[in-house]
């Protein structure tokens, strides 16, 4: 009787033991399977050098014409799109930045021409960026470092944001470097700006935004690359500031911000009034324009050279050759305007 009583125990608990072996058997391959999934490795590492940036301001607007909501000073050119495509003039209006569709490879590129004479040079494709769809370029008033967004091997998602420099030495543009954290991300981020000018910068993404709307922050631009300490915060909070999960988070000096969004302001009101005047102006003389390319070299030559004395060695040494023919240039430009103005008065005592 005993006997049959442990063997009914033993039936009734081996089914038993078994079924639970076979849920922590599961549940193992469960755990097993979760932890097979893994990170990529660029977003790991962009994690660990997220930049420190104060965003100041954020607006939601439409995809198909984004750049309009965006006040970029006359001084550094002019920003344009259609279709969805990006275009770049600069401030002499005579070097354009323009994206195409090649119909060969079914990619966007980059392609620049010129104004001479009386015309636009045929596009032709910009030298140096990589064979991947690109978009939205930039280039800051020194003529030489440029900004754009591409999607490819070098992409953590769509569209990232790159930086890169023009080589005069060979005529072409250096390899592109990624942005990084938190201008780049799993989504797609298609414009990067700094406006000198005005101390302010632009970029745009549509993360958690719907199909047809994108998101612009404005951001104070930093003179030095600073990047979050580690140790001070929590993944969780490093994860967070690199999604710009909230602008506030990142006020660290409420009075700078306050300074910016003034600022801000002020870009706003200088692009309705020069559009005001626009509409009502007469074409400039000739002298008018001469004048006008003047100060905009000399503008660009402070730049230049304020940006040469925080730059690297093997920038300097591409910025010292710009900054060299600008001079010429500017020299010449100021002779001319001598002898139209000499012209010019002659011409009044006749």
């Amino acid at each position: 009787m005993k006997r049959t009583l442990v063997i009914l125990l033993l039936a009734l608990l081996i089914p038993f033991s078994a079924t639970a072996q076979r849920g922590k058997s599961s549940s193992r391959n469960k755990k097993a399977k979760k932890e097979e999934v893994t990170e990529d490795p660029r977003i790991t590492q962009m994690l660990t050098a997220v930049r420190q940036i104060m965003f100041v301001d954020s607006m939601v607007v439409d995809k198909n014409n984004f750049i309009s909501h965006i006040p970029l000073s006359a001084e550094c050119g002019k920003l344009a799109q259609a279709g969805g495509l990006g275009q770049f003039t600069n401030e002499l209006n005579d070097h354009r930045l323009t994206t195409v569709f090649d119909t060969s490879d079914s990619l966007f590129h980059i392609t620049e021409s010129d104004f001479i004479g009386d015309e636009w040079t045929k596009p032709a494709a910009l030298k140096g960026i990589d064979q991947a769809s690109a978009n939205f370029p930039y280039i800051m008033p020194d003529g030489i470092t440029l900004y754009y967004a591409q999607q490819g091997e070098k992409s953590i998602g769509g569209y990232d944001l790159f930086v890169t420099r023009y080589d005069a030495d060979t005529g072409t543009y250096l390899k592109g470097e990624n942005l990084g954290m938190p201008f780049s991300s799993e989504a797609n981020d298609y414009l990067y700006v700094i406006d000198e000018a005005n101390q302010l910068g632009y970029f745009v993404t549509d993360r958690r935004q719907p199909s047809d709307k994108v998101c612009i922050y404005v951001f104070v631009p930093d003179e030095s690359r600073k990047t979050y300490v580690s140790e001070a915060y929590t993944d969780q909070q490093i994860r967070s500031l690199a999604r710009i999960d909230s602008i506030s988070a990142t006020w660290t000096d409420k009075k700078l911000r306050q300074q910016a969004l003034n600022r801000l302001d002020n870009a706003r009101n200088d692009v309705r009034k020069n559009a005001q005047k626009g509409n009502g102006k007469r074409p400039s003389s000739e002298l008018e324009n001469l004048y006008h390319q003047a100060e905009v070299l000399e503008k660009a030559l402070l730049l230049a050279r304020n940006y040469y004395a925080r730059a690297s060695e093997s920038d300097r040494a591409t910025l010292r050759n710009e900054i060299l023919n600008s001079e010429q240039e500017l020299e010449q430009l100021q002779l001319t305007i001598k002898q139209k103005e000499k012209e010019l008065r002659n011409k009044q005592y006749q």
